[in-house]
């Protein structure tokens, strides 16, 4: 697996994959954004793209899965300083799911924020989702509480959790 970071022209695929997680987050029950939420916000992920946030993970030329670090989440994380780096949007396509593309996916993320000098990987999740709760625990992120979330599409209710990364 290839981790490249996502160009302009990648916007398309992106939401594409973003969209299709969302719609199946929703007919499992997890889901908290009406299908269509991205697409209507593909300005913002535009930004994001250009701003260096968005990665997409690759195999062969096949997406397969892609994540976005911020530097800082004043939304989730309104009282954080700047010890952490924030992971948003880890998604795997379903057709790729059960190879632990996420597990390689997150320990890229780590080592992103070691390197950038962070104390901390930090990341949310919907907190109505047990089973991404428990996936995250099991990798050595401590919960931090819940908090709901103002964006300008809506309110989510997240679950937050962070993880100490070794200093590189």
């Amino acid at each position: 697996m290839r981790i490249i970071a996502a160009q302009p022209a990648d916007l398309g695929p992106y939401i594409d994959l973003l969209e299709e997680i969302a719609e199946w987050l929703n007919r499992r029950g997890f889901g908290q954004l009406p299908v269509g939420t991205y697409r209507r916000l593909t300005d913002y992920f535009s930004v994001s793209i250009a701003s260096g946030e968005v990665y997409l993970a690759l195999i062969e030329n096949d997406v397969v899965g892609s994540l976005r670090l911020l530097s800082e989440d004043r939304i989730v994380w309104p009282e954080a300083d700047d010890d952490a780096l924030y992971l948003h949007n880890l998604v795997i396509r379903r057709s790729w799911s059960g190879r632990s593309l996420g597990d390689q996916l997150l320990l890229w993320a780590e080592r992103r924020a070691a390197i950038a000098r962070r104390d901390f990987l930090r990341l949310d999740c919907f907190a109505n989702n047990p089973v991404l709760r428990k996936y995250y625990e099991n990798r050595g992120f401590e919960d931090r509480g819940e908090v709901d979330a103002q964006f300008p599409f809506g309110t989510l209710c997240l679950q937050r959790y962070e993880k100490h990364v070794l200093q590189k």
